[in-house]
């Protein structure tokens, strides 16, 4: 039976496309500097770095092109392309946002879970007074496995202080679900226009965020 929502006592939220309206800006990033270093970028190219980790989308992409940048020269490049517009532009899912001040509020620990930069990811929240709301931020690149394996979610949980069924995890992409499932945690669906497999989502999802409203 599904919980009720204020049954949990800790809520997970996914950064990029799900907390911040910024997946234009991830979707053409990659593509954008690979034709700028002279590279044509292969078709699926989005598809194929969606749900992994930056350290590794740079990886593949000095496998794949042949590049002679380290992955931190990379990561580099892209952070000072990104991090200016998180600081300054990059706005909120503004339902999304009302639920993190429901939530804490009501006094659930609260995490943050992304791939994002670590400095993108700070200046976004202080910029909008979210900060205080968030106990913990994990970042993907600091644990051995990406959002497909219960393992982030799992210490997620863990630096909250909480066990894993007592959490609830708001994300738009659907290669997350998996994980949070094996986490054994409850999943909230936050509509992105950029999640191609919204339906298939939305189906799994204990609760829905935006497209037909908190069900």
């Amino acid at each position: 039976m599904k919980k009720n929502l204020y049954e949990y006592q800790g809520a997970i939220f996914d950064l990029d496309g799900t907390l911040a309206d910024s997946m234009d800006l991830w979707d053409t990033l990659c593509r954008d500097w690979l034709l700028a270093e002279g590279k044509i970028p292969e078709e699926n190219l989005e598809a194929n770095i969606a749900c992994i980790p930056l350290q590794a989308a740079a990886q593949y992409v000095i496998r794949s092109y042949g590049l002679e940048y380290s992955p931190e020269e990379i990561l580099a490049q892209w952070e000072d392309l990104v991090l200016e517009r998180y600081k300054t532009r990059v706005p909120l899912k503004e339902e999304t946002a009302a639920l993190v001040k429901e939530l804490y509020g009501k006094g659930l620990k609260l995490a943050i879970v992304t791939s994002s930069f670590p400095a993108a990811c700070e200046g976004f929240l202080e910029r909008h007074k979210l900060r205080h709301c968030f106990s913990a931020l994990l970042y993907a690149d600091g644990v051995a496995k990406d959002k497909r394996f219960p393992s982030i979610w799992q210490e997620a949980a863990r630096r909250l202080g909480l066990e894993s069924a007592a959490c609830i995890v708001f994300e738009d992409a659907y290669h997350a679900v998996s994980g949070v499932r094996a986490a054994g945690m409850g999943l909230a669906a936050v509509y992105d226009k950029h999640c191609k497999a919204w339906g298939l989502m939305k189906a799994q999802a204990d609760w829905i965020v935006g497209a037909q409203g908190r069900a």
